[in-house]
């Protein structure tokens, strides 16, 4: 069967039935488990661990390298990719004769959506991805409640990282009735500079280390003390650690409906 992708405007020959995957980008293997294919992935990234089965699973590679020992020997029907710091693995594996669907990075959480008809399509599930589709589009417009509550989110990437537009979620602060203070941004990620986040003064302060514990609360309220951000102490909320960052399923299910109660409970 011959699906198109948008990623290399061509084709891609899919076998079926699928036997075997190998997903290399974790919204797609979060979205496989969803559409109930999680006994067909024989292995994923580092980064894949939602849902929780998906931590058992081996772990091949990560957004630059993958074992190529493992998918000589494995001889997968389809490996899943995506692009940005995956684009020239991509290519490699295409010369070395796998069949591959790069998968397009969400900018919104239309696009989220949009990657699940995609995988839904090219494995062959397709009542199962509407089903999550409309389960999703629910979730999305459940107690909307617009405002103008002004939220500024950071990012641990070895510095601080904010986001711009084209972001999904800069588009789920919009959805949720809240505004990123950066939204008049083109960049979809940058570093930002920390006299403008002053001058801008968000109600609300979201910090996403790369994972919540103790010493990283003690280790960033320092820092915002060193960056003369400390007025912002009491507007501060920590999430869990890759949480926000996540572009699969869950970040609609999960991520967007805690963001609403956030924005609630700040106008209150």
């Amino acid at each position: 069967m011959k699906i198109y992708n948008p990623v290399l405007d061509d084709y891609v020959e899919i076998k079926r039935p699928l036997k075997n995957i190998v997903s290399l980008d974790p919204a797609t293997t979060e979205t496989l488990f969803f559409l109930g294919l999680g006994d067909k992935i024989i292995a994923t990234d580092a980064f894949s661990y939602r849902p929780e089965e998906a931590r058992k699973l081996p772990k091949i590679g990560s957004y630059t390298h993958v074992k190529l020992d493992f998918l000589e020997e494995n001889k997968p029907d389809l490996i899943f990719s995506t692009m940005g710091a995956q684009k020239d693995l991509t290519k490699k594996l295409i010369n070395m004769g796998f069949t591959v669907y790069p998968m397009q990075v969400a900018t919104s959480v239309s696009k989220i959506i949009d990657n699940v008809i995609i995988i839904a399509e090219v494995v062959d599930r397709k009542n199962e991805g509407r089903e999550l589709v409309n389960k999703l589009r629910k979730k999305i417009t459940e107690n909307y409640n617009p405002g103008n509550t002004k939220v500024y989110v950071e990012f641990d990437l070895g510095g601080p990282i904010t986001m711009g537009f084209p972001s999904h979620v800069s588009d789920a602060i919009s959805i949720v009735g809240g505004k990123n203070i950066f939204d008049d941004k083109d960049e979809a990620y940058f570093i930002p500079d920390d006299k403008e986040i002053l001058s801008r003064n968000p109600d609300l302060f979201i910090y996403e280390p790369k994972r919540l514990t103790d010493y990283e609360k003690e280790r960033f309220l320092k820092k915002m003390e060193e960056r003369g951000l400390q007025k912002f102490r009491d507007r501060l909320v920590f999430t869990k650690g890759d949480y926000l960052a996540h572009m699969g399923p869950s970040f609609i299910l999960d991520s967007i409906p805690w963001l609403r109660s956030l924005l609630t409970s700040s106008n209150r």
